[in-house]
């Protein structure tokens, strides 16, 4: 067969399920995709993109390009932003697509804001990509099933999530609740259900001396059916150089990877790295391992403060 056999089963009971949230391996770097209420607390224009080959080399494996911006939107005593992101899984196509405001309070020990992000889903299955036993796929382009499409089917559905994060000197924490109630919607004579879930994130930064700091951090992901845990650590030298180890999975039926990361700054706004997966569960004998690139930028310059100053001319040379 050409894809996987689960997404044959998807069509056959008329409802789609698949990893439906891109994972990313250095969710401690960009912590805005994992929770909309983390915007604007990089105090100025912050932008990331990234790209992730999960699996690599798996026939129909997920392939991820994300971007998002979050900016400070003093105004509204918050911030603004966005996440875009297309996860390409076997036969799916996923697309969404979601804008974020959050509401920032300073507290005598830190930052508490509160957010969400809504947007719309876009999901296509292309049917053409089935082979089935029964099917006929000389000159005529049949699978012999009633419930199996031979085109490209779209769906398109709304989106949500919503969080809440702190941010003190040396600790930040933050919990996100998406898709909540559950809900679905149509895609072709398929039924897509959108799945509840749930993220906790927490961090401490740790001083080693003047030019060094040591950062572990915590990452439980979870859903009506499993909960998953990262468990990592950051080290930062000079303010340039960067990198790390994570592990994921906590038991048989979520031990995914154990991770390398490193990346250095590119000037002041810009930074760089690059993380590796090496597969841990049965899919390793499978596979080549997960590689993802993430490149973010940040003006470093405060903007959205309010109104600009009314211009006064003077006319003495006039």
């Amino acid at each position: 067969m050409r894809y996987l056999i689960f997404t044959i089963v998807m069509f056959v009971v008329h409802a789609t399920y698949a990893q439906q949230r891109p994972q990313f391996t250095q969710y401690m770097l960009n912590k805005y995709y994992e929770n909309p209420a983390y915007g604007g607390l990089e105090r100025s224009l912050s932008v990331f993109t990234s790209y992730r080959d999960q699996y690599s080399a798996f026939p129909g494996n997920p392939r991820t390009f994300y971007v998002g911006a979050d900016m400070p939107f003093y105004l509204w005593n918050g911030a603004l932003g966005f996440t875009l992101h297309n996860q390409k899984t076997g036969l799916f196509d996923n697309t969404n697509l979601k804008f974020s405001y959050n509401y920032v309070a300073g507290t005598p020990v830190g930052f508490l804001s509160f957010g969400g992000r809504l947007g719309i889903d876009i999901l296509s299955i292309d049917g053409s990509g089935i082979i089935t036993p029964d099917g006929t796929y000389e000159g005529v382009f049949n699978h012999n099933d009633p419930f199996l499409q031979t085109s490209v089917a779209t769906g398109f559905g709304l989106s949500w999530e919503a969080g809440t994060y702190f941010m003190g000197k040396n600790i930040e924490a933050g919990l996100t609740l998406g898709e909540l109630p559950t809900h679905k919607y149509g895609v072709g004579d398929a039924i897509y259900n959108k799945a509840f879930f749930a993220s906790l994130y927490g961090q401490y930064k740790y001083f080693y001396d003047q030019n060094t700091e040591i950062i572990p951090s915590i990452l439980i992901k979870a859903d009506a059916a499993v909960v998953q845990i990262d468990l990592g650590v950051l080290g930062r030298f000079n303010e340039s150089l960067f990198g790390g180890i994570n592990f994921r999975g906590y038991n048989a039926t979520s031990i995914d990877a154990f991770s390398i990361i490193m990346g250095t700054n590119l000037g002041r706004k810009y930074k760089i790295s690059y993380s590796y997966d090496f597969g841990l569960s049965a899919l390793r004998k499978l596979n080549q391992g997960s590689h993802e690139i993430l490149l973010s930028y940040n003006l470093q310059k405060i903007i959205g403060i309010g109104m600009p100053p009314k211009i006064i001319y003077n006319p003495r040379d006039l």
